[in-house]
């Protein structure tokens, strides 16, 4: 009759650890699953009064050209009063390297206002670097991190000619079009 009771004491021992072990490969399978390591898409603006995270910025790959990176974005103005946008550039360059003239180039807008609370959808906005070439060293599945820049004016402004600006980090995955 002792061992009866050895190999119920073995059994009992090899069924709690293996619960255990069962219970830790599931959660690491619903880790690598769910991925909750990676850097979450966003496009966050430093000052109050625009809005681009509803929903988050897409960049595509192969947009004008074969590997030319362009993104789209839906931004919503809470500033209060009308705006119009004047440029908008997508860039991971540095923002004091970026130059305002490759920003008008590759904008291709015209006046476009977006009335308070409400949102304007831009389609296309070129991602350019540091000399105004567009980015094209992003593969797909590759996180893009960047800024965002927009070149506005009040509805009201005096001098049209005088332009806000506006910057916002974006975080975003490569997806190809």
């Amino acid at each position: 009759m002792k061992t009866n009771m050895k190999g119920q004491a073995a059994m009992e021992y090899l069924m709690t650890y293996g619960w255990a072990l069962l219970a830790i490969v599931i959660v690491i399978a619903a880790l690598i699953y769910l991925n909750p390591f990676r850097a979450p898409e966003l496009c966050l603006f430093q000052q109050q009064g625009f809005s681009c995270s509803e929903p988050n910025p897409q960049v595509y790959l192969g947009g004008t050209g074969d590997d030319d990176l362009t993104m789209n974005i839906r931004l919503w103005n809470k500033l209060g009063r009308t705006v119009v946008i004047k440029k908008l550039m997508c860039t991971d360059a540095q923002v004091s390297a970026v130059d305002k003239a490759d920003a008008a180039l590759a904008s291709g807008l015209g006046d476009e206002n977006i009335y308070t609370g409400s949102s304007q959808d831009y389609i296309g906005i070129p991602c350019l670097d540091a000399e105004g070439d567009q980015i094209e060293s992003f593969a797909p599945n590759q996180e893009f991190r960047g800024k965002l820049l927009v070149w506005y004016n009040y509805k009201d402004d005096i001098d049209p000619d005088v332009e806000h600006e506006a910057q916002a980090n974006v975080i975003s995955i490569v997806v190809e079009q």
